[in-house]
């Protein structure tokens, strides 16, 4: 299995994976032509991906839906009813075959297992990912203010995990963002902070050496010192991660 994030943060996120039989992109948050040339970038043919998940409806997840759709290679779109349901009419009209999903309801796409993750964010119904495929295991958790306790098992001892650390909340609340803006982020429909996400981090991987894409990084209200910080104070085996950080430029293949 290979993992490429296209773009990560609050101007847009989307995530390409493969494996020798099957492709699919999460989320579709930055416009065609930044699609099709970091595609390009890898050496991949967009036209060979026929299959689109969404976790959920807000911008920087779906901008560049309507136009991806119109191309015509998508085939199947898997999503929560909830999220479909937030969708515009002209971009619904387009969804090809869709493939309505819930949150601990587990499914197959082609050879992979896939397990929605229910999320506490401020979106209509939006889940994470898990995907085991083989013996590999990939996760992918972001806009959320907290995971729920009982997800730790099955969230536990993946080979990768693609979780957003967003923000420090001292920069946030020093910021000139609107005070409402502040309280939406910080709250338990928001996102998490750097220290969150280290401690979220530590616990899963206790058993077992994983790589973190540090994922959905505030430009203004966070810096990869502030996140480094938490890892050294949080995380009790830093052996136990390699950290990557992703941005909104093209972030070379994981392979697992």
């Amino acid at each position: 299995m290979e993992i490429f994030v296209l773009a990560s943060g609050s101007k847009g996120n989307m995530t390409y994976v493969k494996n020798d039989i099957k492709s699919f992109f999460v989320d579709a948050g930055i416009n065609l032509k930044s699609i099709e040339s970091k595609m390009q970038a890898y050496g991949e043919d967009i036209s060979q991906v026929d299959t689109l998940l969404i976790t959920h409806e807000h911008s920087d997840h779906i901008i560049g839906l309507k136009a991806l759709l119109k191309k015509g290679f998508i085939k199947h779109v898997y999503l929560t009813k909830g999220t479909y349901q937030a969708l515009s009419l002209d971009v619904k009209t387009l969804l090809p075959e869709k493939h309505i999903i819930k949150a601990d309801v587990p499914f197959k796409l082609f050879d992979y297992d896939c397990l929605p993750i229910m999320l506490s964010h401020d979106a209509n119904e939006p889940v994470g990912f898990r995907f085991d495929w083989n013996d590999k295991r990939f996760v992918y958790l972001t806009d959320t203010g907290y995971v729920d306790a009982s997800y730790m098992d099955v969230l536990k001892d993946a080979d990768v995990y693609l979780l957003e650390s967003n923000h420090d909340p001292k920069r946030l609340l020093d910021s000139r963002r609107p005070f409402q803006l502040k309280q939406r982020i910080l709250g338990m429909d928001g996102h998490l902070s750097n220290e969150d996400a280290a401690l979220l981090i530590n616990k899963l991987t206790k058993n077992k050496k994983a790589t973190w894409i540090v994922a959905h990084i505030s430009e203004e209200c966070n810096h990869q010192f502030d996140i480094e910080k938490a890892i050294v104070d949080h995380v009790e085996n830093l052996l136990n991660i390699q950290v990557v950080f992703a941005s909104q430029e093209a972030l070379e293949g994981i392979k697992i």
